[in-house]
Order: C-alpha cells, then structure tokens, then sequence
C-alpha cells in the first residue's frame, strides 16, 4: 500500500519539473567549440594543474615517511613490537610506492599509440630476461645448498637444492613457453 502512495507524487513532480536531454552533454551549449577543441581546454586544464598536484603529491608522501620514522623512534623507546611492525612496513612501502607511481606517470605521460606495441613487447622481453636470470641463480644457489650437502650430509640441503633445482627448471620453462602460448612473443 505504501508503495502506490509514493508513485503518485513522483508522477505529479515529473510533470511539473521535467527532465531536459541534450544530445551532447559534454559539450557546452552554444559555445560553439567542437570536441576536439573541448578536449584541448580539458587538456590545458589539467596541465596546468601539474605542478601544484606533483607538490601535493610529493608533500603527502614526504609526511607518510617522516610519520613512519617519528613512529619507529616511538616504538624503539617504549618498546613496542605491533608499532615497530607498522612503522617498518611504512618505511618499506612508502618509497616503493612512490617509485611506482612516478614510473606509471612517466609511462603514462610519454607513450603514444605508435610506441604502445613497442613498450608492451619490451616489458614481455623484461620478464622473460629476468626469469631466466632467475633461474641461473635458483641453479647456483642449489649447487651450493648440495655442496653444504655432500660436506656435511644433512638431507634438508638436499631437498633445498632439489626444490630449487626444480623451480629453476619450471621457471625457465614458463619463461620460453608462456609468452608464445599467450601470442605475445
């Protein structure tokens, strides 16, 4: 019952207030600019703001770590392991993220659609370097772990060197076979 004492108001207000649809709501009305003259302002725009923006962004970063260490020397002086805990993953994370967040912008600012392919095939080349280089050195490190084996014959070396022999060898794998699997080679 209820239901039906509210559609008769919203009936009754849609015909005193109506509703206007333009075509093109994104465009001023009668400014006479056409899209791309539009999105040139939009552009203009935002570039001005980049300053001001890239100084927030740093001061706000900037105060996340200097909070991190003001909470790392409160933890250091009473003692506490759950703030140390929090500070230490702060410090961490605080300059890897803005790392990341700079490289994206960089990326993001200096790539074009002609050198998107190019950027893509060259991240795919990256990883693909960089888990073979990783598996050379699971190799190297569990030749090792069954050195420290055969001198002092402890079986949990020998499972370590197995295991990363292993990895070494499924890494290497993925490596050459996941890029032409997924066509990106």
């Amino acid at each position: 019952m209820d239901h039906y004492n509210l559609v008769f108001p919203g009936i009754i207000f849609s015909f005193l207030f109506p509703l206007v649809a333009y075509t093109n709501p994104i465009l001023k009305e009668g400014s006479g600019m056409s899209f791309n003259e539009q999105v040139v302002s939009w552009t203009n725009g935002i570039n001005s703001l980049a300053p001001s923006v890239s100084f927030l962004f740093n001061a706000v970063f900037t105060i996340m770590f200097l909070f991190g260490i003001v909470r790392m020397g409160y933890s250091y002086v009473t003692k506490t392991g759950q703030v140390m805990k929090m500070s230490t993953g702060l410090l961490i994370w605080v300059p890897i993220t803005f790392f990341f967040i700079r490289i994206f912008i960089i990326v993001l600012f200096t790539t074009n659609s002609k050198n998107v392919t190019l950027l893509a095939s060259e991240i795919v080349t990256l990883i693909q370097t960089t888990g073979y280089y990783t598996s050379l050195g699971m190799v190297l490190i569990g030749l090792v772990l069954f050195m420290f084996y055969r001198f002092i014959e402890h079986p949990e070396y020998q499972r370590w060197s197995k295991r990363l022999w292993v990895g070494a060898a499924v890494s290497t794998l993925l490596a050459t076979i996941a890029p032409l699997a997924l066509g990106a080679a």
